[in-house]
């Protein structure tokens, strides 16, 4: 596609000679502007015996030809409940092991939880504060020793999440900043060499692909067209694809008490929702976090098209949108996103019930016959 469009394609391994020519197997190219976009790899934990021991990635897993009886997965992080919930639906007998206190550490709690019961309920063996010391191989199968006890699988998912991949480009030649955590870019996706731009899963940023192309077509832009367009941050949605699925746009609940904000959190349980009702997926909620005065904060939806859902809430949170206007929105009915309008609606009740418009109708309320 690229070729048909007029674009020269270039195999090879690339680095800098120096911030304006890049060599290719030897190939020297000379430019004034420069998109670095090489992605990012999996990670491979501290793990003794790690090295030497066969096991997947995300990239390798859909190699599989045969579904292994049991699979140890490390790593309760997107890609880690994903896979589990799949492989375990295949047939296959799963065990997740995750270090930390709860699986999805960067989601709402609640959502964690909610996914955390559904993965057992379906028989994954979910195993929090569980850290893989070391792996061995023995006889066609897996052991890991986790807090000194074995725990053994016939194959291991290793997904502990994603590194930029920088080796070899030879960057300081370039004048480019960079650390583990990617390359290091401003709001237009400049590094700290003006004219080199930098986007996607590199740097370091949300790995997640709508962003990551989002981020390239910000790049290019800036890079080769007159002024200049600023990387949304704050207003990225994102899910996870397991069942329940799980959404988010903006702060979590969490966060916005640790940025010291005052929050008022608005809940719609997906009992509530007629969609959910209708299909049977009434395991769920849809969560709004606004200001007092009902300015979006954030936004976790956990249910059906929960993923479909955030795409509003992230317009909305991009808008500087309140909660009065949601609540004005006329929703199509039934479906999913109506929940917006009506936690929206209930939000914007509760607060006039609370000011003083609310005290003048109950005082008037007492008047009336």
């Amino acid at each position: 596609m690229l070729r048909g469009h007029g674009a020269d394609v270039l195999h090879g391994e690339a680095r800098f000679l120096n911030s304006h020519v890049l060599s290719v197997d030897g190939v020297c190219l000379t430019a004034r502007r420069f998109v670095i976009a090489t992605g990012a790899d999996p990670v491979r934990p501290d793990i003794s015996g790690l090295g030497v021991v066969p096991y997947f990635t995300y990239q390798t897993l859909f190699a599989l030809t045969d579904l292994p009886r049991t699979v140890l997965v490390v790593g309760g992080g997107s890609i880690g409940v994903e896979m589990s919930q799949a492989l375990q639906r295949l047939g296959a007998q799963v065990t997740l092991l995750h270090r930390g206190e709860r699986i999805l550490p960067v989601a709402d709690a609640e959502a964690s939880s909610v996914l955390h019961s559904a993965l057992q309920r379906e028989g994954v063996d979910v195993r929090t504060r569980s850290p893989v010391e070391e792996v061995t191989a023995a006889g066609g199968s897996v052991r890991a020793i986790v807090r000194g006890q074995p725990v053994e699988g016939d194959a291991l998912l290793v997904a502990t999440g994603r590194r930029p991949r920088l080796r070899g480009l030879d960057l300081e030649r370039a004048g480019v900043g960079a650390s583990e955590r990617g390359v290091e870019v401003d709001e237009m996706l400049r590094t700290s060499a003006r004219h080199i731009y930098a986007a996607g899963d590199v740097t370091g940023s949300y790995q997640y692909t709508h962003y990551a192309g989002w981020q390239g077509f910000l790049a290019a832009r800036n890079a080769l067209l007159p002024g200049t367009m600023r990387a949304a941050r704050n207003s990225v949605p994102w899910a996870v694809f397991t069942d329940p699925e799980i959404a988010q746009a903006g702060l979590t609940e969490e966060q916005a008490r640790e940025c010291g904000e005052k929050i008022r959190v608005y809940r719609r349980p997906a009992e509530r929702i007629d969609r959910a009702q209708t299909l049977g997926e009434t395991e769920g909620f849809l969560k709004l976090i606004a200001r007092p005065d009902g300015t979006l904060l954030g936004a976790v939806v956990v249910g059906g098209a929960a993923s479909e859902v955030a795409n509003e809430l992230a317009v909305a949170l991009e808008q500087g949108l309140k909660l009065s206007q949601l609540a004005r929105s006329i929703h199509i009915y039934p479906t999913y996103g109506i929940a917006i309008q009506q936690a929206a609606s209930e939000a914007v009740t509760a607060g006039t019930l609370r000011g003083w418009r609310g005290r003048t109708l109950r005082a008037l309320a007492k008047w009336l016959p």
